[in-house]
């Protein structure tokens, strides 16, 4: 009698064990079923936020797809567990094709400085400042010790104008446009402008500025400060793909050029990478790292937002992200060495029949949806 009580214990023992094991598969097969459709989903050619938002946790989801894969261990010999696997193995080579140039092992996309000539060098600090931030005393310390050429700040308003004040007497130059909608935009240099101009490629309240400075050499660089509008629910992403295709198509006309800024993008999107196609830039992060400067509240979720490109005549010679001043955003520094010779072995991406017709689309919509005297 004992003994049949026992077995009948063990009995449901074991299938009370099985019913938790069953459950916890249950679980986990329904967050592989979620990831994949994070890995897949973004690979879609469409501008809807809810899409487009998939391009910015590319290392996060890499994470989770490599931790949710060592858990399926245990259910290895389910043939859903195998499908799973197999899933999530693809989304691991999806994530890290687009990572992978970002990474240290990667090649550089542009060379490091050869030339210690200090009349070739141009030293830039940008940053999102975030309108509500009130510290603007980290701000004017950051730039006092970092000492840069030009300045660009990002969600300017008039407050922020008045605070950073005192960089107008610092600096030879300057051209603001503050606004309250987190948009404004400011523009410091201690070199000699040529010409500066605030435009509105895509719609008038989200400013652009477009500027051809002057190195202590006297080469003529144009210079475009940007901050395009990001993914976010009900808006797509059209006006952002559309102004860095305009900005891209004007800067493509200048041997030597910049465009810096908060794109409200990731190197790795597929709107990037058409930036880069039209323009012609290079990215001085590929090869050196990520340099996430979003969120700076978070150490999780973060991004490369803040960015700058170069045309092939200039080398690098430093960048790095900056201390925490307040804002959601680091700052970035970077300092740039005109080297025309590194034309010869640097070559930017190249636009192909149908990175034309994308390019093509992405102001075409936007000229439909925000009708604008730029555009």
């Amino acid at each position: 009698m004992n003994s049949t009580i026992t077995t009948l214990e063990k009995t449901k023992t074991v299938s009370s064990e099985t019913g938790w094991r069953r459950c916890l598969w249950y679980g986990l097969f329904l967050i592989c079923i979620i990831l994949s459709i994070t890995a897949f989903l973004p690979l879609l050619l469409v501008d809807w936020w809810w899409v487009r938002i998939g391009d910015f946790p590319r290392l996060q989801l890499l994470v989770s797809y490599i931790v949710v894969l060592l858990a399926i261990i245990p259910f290895r010999k389910r043939m859903t567990a195998k499908i799973a696997a197999i899933t999530l193995c693809a989304g691991i080579g999806i994530q890290l094709f687009w990572i992978f140039p970002y990474l240290t092992i990667a090649s550089n996309e542009v060379e490091t400085a050869q030339s210690q000539d200090s009349e070739k060098r141009l030293r830039i600090l940008t940053a999102n400042v975030l309108q509500k931030n009130t510290n603007a005393a980290a701000v004017l310390e950051l730039i006092d010790r970092e000492q840069p050429d030009i300045v660009v700040l990002c969600e300017v308003n008039q407050r922020w104008i008045s605070d950073l004040s005192s960089l107008e007497r610092t600096y030879s130059y300057h051209l603001t446009h503050p606004l309250d909608n987190t948009y404004g935009i400011a523009f410091y240099s201690n070199l000699p402008v040529k010409s500066a101009e605030v435009r509105g490629l895509v719609k008038e309240d989200i400013p652009s500025i477009d500027a051809t400075i002057l190195l202590r050499s006297g080469k003529e660089v144009r210079l475009f400060a940007i901050h395009p509008n990001p993914p976010r629910p009900g808006e797509d992403t059209t006006k952002r793909d559309a102004e860095l295709v305009l900005v891209g198509r004007e800067v493509s006309k200048n041997r030597s050029a910049i465009v810096l800024g908060d794109l409200n993008d990731v190197g790795w999107s597929r709107t990037t990478n058409l930036f880069q196609e039209v323009s012609g830039l290079l990215d001085p992060r590929k090869g050196r790292g990520l340099f996430a400067t979003y969120d700076a509240t978070s150490w999780i979720w973060r991004y490369p937002l803040d960015y700058l490109f170069v045309s092939d005549d200039f080398r690098v010679a430093e960048i790095r992200t900056l201390p925490y001043i307040g804002s959601d955003h680091f700052p970035l520094l970077v300092e740039l060495s005109y080297e025309p010779d590194a034309a010869v072995t640097q070559e930017g991406p190249s636009l192909d029949a149908g990175d034309q017709e994308d390019a093509a689309e992405a102001v075409q919509s936007a000229r439909e949806k925000h009708p604008s005297p730029e555009n």
